[in-house]
């Protein structure tokens, strides 16, 4: 009777083993059949993107100094055509400047009249020296007197601005009693004014600070291996966290020629003139993504379905067997242009052939199969036995327009 039990359990174990054995071997077959699925070749633009995180500042943000007031011209003694000798008095300003002729020789053009005014470096007169040289006189040259009466300081007539005034550039913001004046440098809004009519001030001290609140721009880090890639003139659409359903427009307007080291990765400074601000505000924080390589009406597919063994790339396409059972068969094609997304397809396919794509199969809470990743790893447990690829790129996902491919983000190759 005993050893009839112990057969008995031996039977129902065995027969159990088996049962789990068959059921389990085929729900796993069906799951890593099941873990696959299939696309079509679509058709339309495909971008390629740099993407990187900054913050809004603006490009114009200046302190001002008395430093280049302009002068105001009292008399000019010349006409074009005249002879001078050295020393002999060409220009006089109101504040007492006077320009004197460097050297001998044939006033060939005069720039400026009485009532007019200039800075420094402006180009007052032409003189032709005895060599038949041909040289401009301007203000601020090393061999004229350009010293400011009153010696290194200037004191305020009339202040014509107050801070929260917007200014245009050469409107004038001071006159000083010698006759000159200080203009405005950069067109913007006065943030800070630290004269007053009748103020004393050295030539060296801030007078004001003014800040363009509307020509905004955005700087972002970029990766040494990307930088490369990167030019100025490119286009790259803006996005600000305040503002999450809005995107800007942009073009890079400086590449840093050197990059900043950190952990063993170096970066390089982008800089990105928003074209249209609206109602952005310095400091926001950004996302923006450079177009560095844009192709139309291309045939794409998606990164994963595209496998490499070797220098071979290949797609594997739903074929049926001889028997009517479903498989697959191996295309050799060749690619263009790639993002995190998709791939250019040059050769090997038509656009609407159907491709299969690898996809996770979860049974209860374990996964059946593996996900390649753009970068060409794979995700989830074991099992699936999908080849690898290798393309995407770095900076998150691109969408081609078009062919009715649905949506990403952008990335580089």
């Amino acid at each position: 009777m005993k050893k009839w039990v112990i057969s008995l359990v031996i039977i129902v174990v065995i027969g159990g083993a088996s049962a789990w054995f068959f059921l389990g071997g085929k729900d796993q077959a069906q799951g890593v059949a099941a873990a696959a699925q299939t696309t079509t070749v679509q058709k339309g633009k495909l971008e390629v993107a740099v993407s990187g995180s900054g913050s809004v500042t603006t490009s114009i943000d200046q302190d001002v100094t008395a430093e280049n007031t302009i002068l105001v011209v009292n008399s000019v003694s010349v006409a074009s055509g005249d002879t001078v000798y050295k020393g002999e008095s060409l220009v006089t300003f109101t504040n007492g400047v006077v320009v004197t002729a460097p050297y001998a020789g044939e006033i060939t053009a005069v720039s400026v009249e009485s009532g007019s005014g200039a800075s420094r470096g402006t180009m007052l007169l032409r003189i032709k020296d005895e060599d038949g040289i041909n040289s401009p006189i301007t203000r601020g040259d090393n061999n004229v007197s350009d010293s400011l009466s009153g010696g290194s300081s200037l004191t305020a007539d009339t202040v014509s601005v107050k801070e929260g005034d917007v200014v245009k550039a050469g409107e004038t913001l001071v006159t000083f009693t010698d006759g000159s004046m200080l203009q405005a440098p950069v067109v913007g809004t006065i943030t800070s004014l630290s004269i007053v009519s009748g103020q004393s001030m050295q030539i060296s001290e801030i007078v004001a600070h003014i800040t363009n609140y509307s020509s905004l721009q955005t700087t972002i880090s970029v990766d040494e291996l990307d930088i490369t890639k990167v030019q100025e003139g490119q286009a790259v659409e803006i996005t600000a966290s305040a503002f999450e359903e809005e995107t800007f427009e942009g073009k890079v307007t400086k590449v840093a020629r050197e990059g900043t080291s950190s952990n063993g990765v170096s970066t390089f400074d982008v800089t990105v003139q928003i074209t249209d601000p609206k109602n952005l505000k310095i400091g926001m924080s950004t996302e923006a993504s450079i177009t560095i390589e844009s192709k139309e009406d291309v045939l794409y597919v998606p990164v994963e379905a595209v496998y490499k063994s070797r220098d071979e790339k290949y797609v594997l396409v739903p074929a049926t067997s001889d028997d009517s059972t479903p498989s697959t068969k191996k295309v050799t094609v060749e690619t263009g242009i790639s993002n995190d997304t998709y791939v250019e397809i040059t050769s090997g396919l038509a656009v609407g052939d159907s491709i299969q794509i690898p996809r996770v199969q979860s049974t209860g809470n374990s996964s059946r199969g593996e996900m390649m990743m753009p970068g060409g790893g794979f995700q989830g447990g074991s099992g699936g036995g999908f080849p690898s690829g290798d393309f995407g790129g770095r900076n998150g996902g691109g969408a081609p327009f078009g062919g009715g491919a649905p949506s990403g983000g952008r990335g580089g190759n």
